[in-house]
């Protein structure tokens, strides 16, 4: 069952976002600074727009531990910018990649952001070799790539840039 993010789910999205190649153990840490104050914002959204949803599980083939979500979800407005927004993260369990949760996820972001009267969504991912997959999801989503930003990341790791105009699924 998708929902926000709450007090004790940290340490789950960490694992999640490990388990599905996103970042490294290493690299992981730095997301309790980021989603730590959603944890205890009154809903959805409260922090300034941003908004972090979990799936802690509910669906049938959800991971065999009950305390381990099956994915999650971050999106924040973009500062000094009309009405548009960053999907910054999206993770989804290993067991449960390709099954359509991933475009289940950024449609259900999607839908959220026409509804608040949000314009567009940008994505940005890494254009390494690790990240052809994600590059490949963005592209079956329909989203655009309109710009790469060579050593953008570190020295031979490009930004890649997606975006989605959302006033055409207004409505």
């Amino acid at each position: 069952m998708l929902r926000p993010l709450r007090d004790g789910d940290l340490p789950a999205v960490r694992d999640l976002v490990v388990a599905a190649g996103m970042f490294t153990a290493e690299e992981a840490p730095f997301l309790d600074d980021v989603l730590g104050p959603l944890t205890r914002a009154s809903g959805p959204g409260d922090v300034d727009g941003r908004t972090c949803l979990v799936d802690d599980g509910g669906a049938p083939a959800a991971p065999a531990d009950p305390a381990e979500l099956t994915a999650v979800v971050y999106y924040a407005p973009e500062e000094a910018a009309d009405r548009a927004w960053d999907l910054t993260m999206i993770a989804v369990h290993p067991m449960l990649q390709g099954r359509g949760t991933g475009q289940a996820l950024v449609r259900h972001v999607e839908a959220d952001l026409s509804g608040r009267g949000a314009r567009l969504l940008a994505v940005r991912t890494s254009g390494t070799d690790r990240y052809a997959g994600t590059r490949a999801f963005y592209d079956r989503c329909g989203y655009d790539r309109v710009a790469r930003v060579p050593d953008r990341w570190t020295d031979g790791d490009d930004l890649v840039l997606f975006t989605e105009r959302l006033a055409a699924r207004a409505g």
